[in-house]
C-alpha cells in the first residue's frame, strides 16, 4: 500500500474529507465538443468567500486541493486563489487547458510546487486536438504551457476522454506525453451534460475501437487497464464503490456542494453554512456514504466488478437511478473482460455478463438503439 493511499484511509477512518475539488468559474474560453460543463456566466464567488472557505478546509484537515474550472485562469484573481491555497498548505493539483500559462505564470507556478498539473490534450496531431476544442491552434499553446512547466520541475499529467474522434490518436499522445517528462492518463467516460443534455454521449468510441484502445501494449495503455482491473479484484460488498462522501466531495464556482463535479445533488451551500456543518450534516453526503455495493441489488451480484468503474453519477444519468447500473460502465467492463480472457489472464470460461443485461437489452430495442457487438460473449 502506497504512502498517499494509507493517509487517505487514516483521514476516511477519522471521519474527515482528505480531498477537494473547487471550481472556481464557469466560464471557459474553449467550446470543447465533448464538454460536461456549461460554461455561461453565472455569479462567482469573490476572492474573499473563497479565502474563507480555504480556510475552513484547512481547519477541517483537507489535505489535497483541486482548482478548476471551466478553465481555472479565466479569473483575474487566480494566482491569488493559488497563492492562498498554498499559504494554507494544500496539496495542490491544477487543472486546465494551457491557454493562459505563459513565462511569468509558469515561473510563479513553480514557486508554488504543485502536486501536478493537469492538461487538457485530446490528441497528438493538432487538426484532431482543434476540431475538440474548436480553437485554431490550441494544441501548440497546451504543448507549450506543458514544457514550460516541465522545464521548471513541475509535474504535468496530459488527461483526455477516450472519444470516437480521437481514440485512434490517443496512443501517440502517450507518447508524446513521454518524450514531454509527463504522465498520461485517459478516461473512457464520455457523459452527458449538466443540464441533462445527452448529446455528448454520441461522441463514445465504439466497441471496436475501446478494445483496440484498452489493447494497446506500444503505449502503455493495456498494462494500465490491467492494473486496475487487479486493483478492483475481490472487492467486498460492504464497500462503497465510490469515494464521494466519504473521503472527497466538490464545490461549485457559486458555492454549492456538491458530491463530486458530475452528480451535481446539492449538498449544502457555503455562503450560509459552513464547510464542516455541510459535511457532518448533509443527509445526502450520510446516503453516499452508507451506499455499499451490497445495496445496488443488480451491481452487487456481478461477477464483473473487478472490471467496472462505476459511477454513481453515471448511473442516475443514463438509467435515473442512483443504486442502478450504468449501462455504459456494463460494456466497457464487459470489453476489459473479454480482453483479458483473450491473452490467457482470465479462464476461458469466464463469459457471464452482468445480471442487468437482458433488462438493458430489452430497453434498447425498445427505443431502437443496437447494442455494441462486443457485448455479447465472444467465442
Amino acid at each position: 500500500m502506497s504512502a498517499q493511499t494509507q493517509i487517505l484511509r487514516a483521514i476516511e477512518k477519522a471521519g474527515r474529507p482528505a480531498s477537494v475539488s473547487f471550481q472556481v468559474t464557469d466560464r471557459c474560453n474553449y467550446e470543447c465538443t465533448h464538454c460536461y460543463q456549461s460554461h455561461t456566466d453565472h455569479d462567482e464567488l469573490s476572492l474573499d468567500q473563497i479565502v474563507g472557505i480555504l480556510d475552513q478546509l484547512a481547519d477541517l484537515g483537507v489535505l489535497f486541493l483541486t482548482l478548476m474550472g471551466g478553465e481555472f485562469f479565466m479569473r483575474r484573481d487566480a494566482d491569488e486563489i493559488l497563492q492562498a491555497a498554498h499559504d494554507r498548505g494544500f496539496a495542490i493539483k491544477l487543472l486546465s487547458t494551457g491557454h493562459h500559462i505563459h513565462d511569468k505564470r509558469a515561473d510563479f507556478l513553480a514557486t508554488l510546487k504543485p502536486l501536478q498539473v493537469d492538461l487538457s490534450v485530446y490528441a497528438a496531431d493538432p487538426a484532431v486536438h482543434d476540431g475538440v476544442t474548436l480553437s485554431p491552434g490550441s494544441l501548440e499553446r497546451t504543448l507549450s504551457a506543458a514544457r514550460r512547466l516541465r522545464e521548471r520541475d513541475i509535474l504535468v499529467t496530459f488527461k483526455a476522454p477516450v472519444m470516437r474522434d480521437n481514440v485512434e490518436h490517443l496512443g501517440d499522445m502517450a507518447r508524446a506525453a513521454r518524450e514531454l517528462g509527463a504522465e498520461f492518463t485517459f478516461d473512457p467516460m464520455v457523459i452527458g451534460m449538466e443540464t441533462g443534455d445527452m448529446s455528448p454521449t454520441h461522441l463514445r468510441a465504439t466497441d471496436d475501437q475501446l478494445r483496440r484502445f484498452f489493447g494497446d501494449d506500444e503505449s502503455g495503455i493495456w498494462q494500465m487497464v490491467r492494473r486496475v482491473s487487479k486493483s478492483r479484484a475481490d472487492l467486498p460488498t460492504n464497500q462503497t464503490p465510490c469515494a464521494t462522501g466519504q473521503r472527497v466531495f466538490a464545490i461549485t464556482p457559486q458555492g454549492k456542494v456538491t458530491p463530486c463535479q458530475i452528480l451535481k445533488t446539492e449538498c449544502g451551500d457555503l455562503t450560509t453554512q459552513t464547510v464542516k456543518e455541510v459535511w457532518e450534516q448533509s443527509p445526502q453526503l450520510a446516503y453516499l456514504r452508507e451506499l455499499t455495493w451490497d445495496k445496488l441489488a443488480e451491481c452487487a451480484e456481478c461477477q464483473l466488478k473487478a472490471f467496472c468503474g462505476r459511477c454513481h453519477s453515471m448511473a442516475e444519468q443514463e438509467g435515473g437511478k442512483l443504486e442502478g447500473p450504468s449501462p455504459e460502465h456494463c460494456r466497457q467492463a464487459v470489453i476489459t473482460r473479454d480482453l483479458l480472457r483473450e491473452r490467457g489472464e482470465l479462464p476461458a470460461d469466464h463469459t457471464v455478463m452482468p445480471p442487468t443485461w437482458e433488462r438493458l437489452k430489452a430497453a434498447d430495442a425498445q427505443r431502437n438503439i443496437k447494442r455494441p457487438s462486443a457485448l455479447r460473449v465472444l467465442p
